[in-house]
């Protein structure tokens, strides 16, 4: 009987156990949904109607079935108004922090971590440089700026819930401001402008190896200077200097290896339609959200389509109701460093033609969560810039950095805004004469038939040198005396070959009274695009906008042409290295994603590279160089008959190159064996080479970056016209990307294409946040819808406040 009833109790515990639990469970699940219902609520609102103040008239804003929004406004004024509206709606968290990142104010978010970053930031004072700019703009620049700043805080106004980001970190946006973003139009100048890396490599390169073995690996370096590397000091302090680049260019994604663009444009002799074509396609990185924003902008005097930058008041690339236009890298020389001399008995003061000047001080509060006071960051500059040494420590030669996009009158955003309206080759001319930074190529269509380039942007001229490594900031025979005349910088309009190709390469072969720059890309891109356009429209055939289109998925890489000839002269060691060498001899260089030899090939290369480069330089430099070391480098060692190169220095014997190739290849097939299994013939390159997403900032937080990170398999390569850059350092990912790729027919703007990845959303819970993922992949496109009656989708009116 015991027994029985303390079974029957035993029982009912358990049932009263269950009965909570599953009560609890049921609470936990109510919350949850309630949750995600609330932080659904973070999502736009694309229908209906709403009013708001600062607007002058109606605006019809119509998504189409991808998010694009087409904006139809009565005045530009309001179509401004309404872009940073729905900029706002889709990318608030995105916009919040790049306007940290061009403050410095990440710490004040992400706490200490990011402090050393937030002093980076204020030290190079682009927040300050934007500020002292905005007087220098135009007056309808500035009423541009101004009325797409009212339409951000007019969605920061009304907006109950905040996107995810913003409720993780406890964080509410404050009221957006104009300098919020023209300091963005700064930052990204300076991610497609910055060259001082290769200066400093150049520098340590030229004293570990000498001028003619730093030159294989960085052409067109100079002989290494007595007074520049004297010291262990100096040393450490371009060493921290090549720290500090590299973790702007991995965390904030300030600039990249893979940084750069293709674009092209041919006239009418060589097209089907008879009117010039446009293609270009920036390559930048790969984030989530997207750096671009696809978007159509109506007003009275406006009318244009293409990518807008969060945060920046018009389409930067695209085409209006006349003309078409891209843009390049040009990879001008726009920056230079200084090594300054300090006053022993003031560390404030610096030489100036033997006078000891006062340094520039501005001290930067800077606030970093979880701590009551602010820590007071003294960001020191000379009379040539920020002293950016001073980040990582406070060196007695410290370096400054002179650069165009922190000069006075910056009207960089003036363009911008100008190309938008220009109708003309002399009004797109014109619109140009306004850029400072950085330094790009353009390229540019009219209806009327016309094609053109112009290379633009500030280009400083020196009393002497080229700016290739760090100077004596001493000495004024250093200095900038001018800027290179905007009429004298290269231009071509409707040249004879019919087309005008640009892919970061060199502008002209021909000797110019200006220096531009010693960091021209190489040509493979360049010389597969021009290829193509000379066998697809020469003759009877004439180039079509598919035919575009596969140009810009080409993966054929020129580089992997070069370069395997010579591989495949290595004799193999064993049969496992034999069956290797049969999938290469029967490859044709196309690095698709389902291609093995591409695996093989691209791992190869890399053991390669590492295995030369690691026996020569150790440490920073080595981790610098196995990134950077030139595309043609390894080819010219393997053409070379007992290259230097080649010998171990760690060893008495003497190697030679087929003997580190072998040894490389046994590296490649184990490490390939590990990564892939046993089954040569299943190492299909996109199971390797898979292209990344990160998010800001949590891509690095465990639990959070499965729900924010996206990836996807592709093919390519860094020499690819379809460009698909590898990191060597973390095989065998990619995270630059043709960000945003057009192609405009100028004979029928409805048979234009645009796309950019990975969606127009920067909402992890809208549909349009990664919908555009395997499209951009697969080199698919959306219609570059122009003009209200091709427009279909949800409309949300705007209408002024009361």
């Amino acid at each position: 009987m015991n027994r029985m009833s303390t079974a029957t109790q035993m029982h009912k515990r358990l049932r009263l156990f269950v009965r909570i639990v599953s009560i609890l469970l049921l609470l936990v699940l109510i919350a949850a949904t309630i949750g995600v219902l609330y932080i659904r609520r973070s999502l736009p609102t694309i229908a209906g109607s709403v009013q708001l103040q600062g607007l002058r008239d109606r605006v019809g804003i119509v998504r189409d079935a991808s998010g694009v929004p087409h904006i139809y406004a009565t005045t530009d004024h309001d179509a401004f108004f309404a872009l940073g509206y729905v900029h706002a709606q889709d990318r608030m968290w995105q916009m919040e922090f790049q306007r940290r990142i061009g403050a410095g104010r990440l710490s004040e978010i992400l706490g200490e971590e990011a402090l050393q970053t937030d002093k980076a930031l204020r030290t190079l004072g682009m927040y300050r440089a934007a500020q002292a700019a905005w007087p220098a703009l135009d007056r309808d620049t500035q009423a541009a700026v101004q009325a797409y700043t009212d339409g951000v805080n007019a969605w920061i106004d009304v907006h109950p819930v905040l996107p995810p980001e913003f409720l993780i970190l406890g964080v509410k946006p404050s009221p957006w401001t104009v300098i919020d973003s023209t300091v963005w139009a700064k930052m990204v100048a300076w991610t497609l402008g910055g060259n001082y890396g290769l200066e400093l490599l150049r520098m340590r390169l030229a004293h570990e190896l000498g001028s003619e073995h730093a030159a294989q690996l960085l052409p067109a370096a100079p002989s290494a200077g007595p007074m520049i590397l004297g010291s262990q000091a100096l040393k450490q302090t371009v060493d921290d200097m090549l720290a500090l680049d590299t973790h702007l260019r991995q965390n904030l994604h300030l600039g990249g290896l893979g940084v750069g663009s293709n674009s092209w444009v041919v006239g009418g002799k060589r097209s089907k339609s008879g009117l010039p074509l446009l293609a270009n396609d920036p390559h930048l990185d790969a984030s989530i959200p997207s750096t671009w924003y696809l978007a159509e902008l109506h007003g009275d005097k406006l009318h244009v389509v293409g990518a807008t930058m969060p945060g920046l008041p018009a389409v930067v690339i695209g085409h209006n109701d006349n003309i078409a236009w891209g843009a390049t890298a040009l990879t001008g020389d726009e920056q230079d460093l200084y090594l300054e001399r300090i006053n022993p008995g003031n560390p404030d003061q610096y030489d100036v033609e033997g006078r000891w000047v006062d340094m520039t001080i501005v001290e930067e509060p800077i606030y970093v969560k979880g701590s009551a006071q602010p820590v007071v960051w003294e960001a020191r500059s000379t009379r040539h810039g920020p002293l950016l040494s001073d980040v990582s420590s406070r060196p007695p030669s410290p370096m400054a950095i002179r650069w165009t996009g922190l000069e006075p009158n910056d009207t960089t955003p003036d363009s911008y805004i100008k190309i938008n309206y220009a109708s003309n080759w002399e009004e797109f001319n014109q619109a140009l004469g306004s850029y400072v930074a950085p330094t790009l190529n353009f390229i540019y269509a009219d209806r009327a038939g016309n094609i053109g380039y112009k290379a633009t942007g500030r280009l400083p001229i020196r009393a002497k040198g080229e700016g290739m490594v760090p100077v004596d900031g001493w000495d004024s025979g250093h200095e900038w005396i001018g800027w290179v005349p905007f009429d004298k910088l290269p231009a071509a309009y409707n040249p004879p070959q019919g087309y005008i190709v640009t892919a970061n390469n060199r502008v002209s072969s021909q000797a110019s009274a200006y220096f531009i720059s010693n960091d021209w890309d190489v040509t493979y891109r360049a010389q597969r695009i021009t290829d193509l356009i000379e066998q697809l429209g020469d003759g009877d055939q004439k180039l079509t906008v598919d035919d575009f289109a596969a140009m810009q998925g080409d993966q054929l890489s020129l580089q992997a042409k070069e370069l395997l000839p010579l591989l495949l002269q290595v004799a193999p060691a064993d049969a496992r290295q034999t069956e290797a060498m049969q999938h290469l001899k029967g490859w044709n260089g196309v690095t698709a994603a389902d291609s093995v030899a591409t695996t093989i090939y691209e791992a190869w290369v890399i053991q390669m590279t590492q295995a030369i480069l690691k026996d020569k330089l150790g440490g920073p430099l080595y981790e610098e160089l196995v990134e950077r070391a030139h595309p043609i480098f390894l080819a010219s060692v393997l053409r070379t008959t007992n290259s230097w190169w080649c010998d171990v220095v760690q060893t008495k014997t003497v190697e030679d190159c087929p003997s580190i190739a072998r040894d490389a290849l046994s590296h490649t097939l184990a490490d390939l064996e590990k990564r892939l299994g046993a089954d040569m013939a299943a190492w299909q390159w996109g199971k390797l080479h898979r292209t990344q997403f990160p998010h800001m900032p949590f891509a690095d937080v465990s639990y959070l970056r499965a729900f924010f990170h996206r990836e996807i398999a592709n093919g390519g390569d860094d020499y690819t016209v379809d460009i698909a850059p590898i990191a060597p350092t973390e095989p065998y990912l990619q995270y630059h990307i043709p960000s945003y790729r057009q192609i405009v027919d100028l004979s029928d703007w409805a048979n234009s294409r645009y796309m950019h990845a990975p969606g127009q959303s920067g909402n992890v819970l809208s549909g349009h946040y990664d919908d555009l993922l395997k499209q951009h992949q697969a080199v698919s496109y959306l219609p570059m819808t122009f003009g209200r009656e091709q427009v279909h989708g949800d409309t949300r009116v705007l209408l002024p406040g009361t």
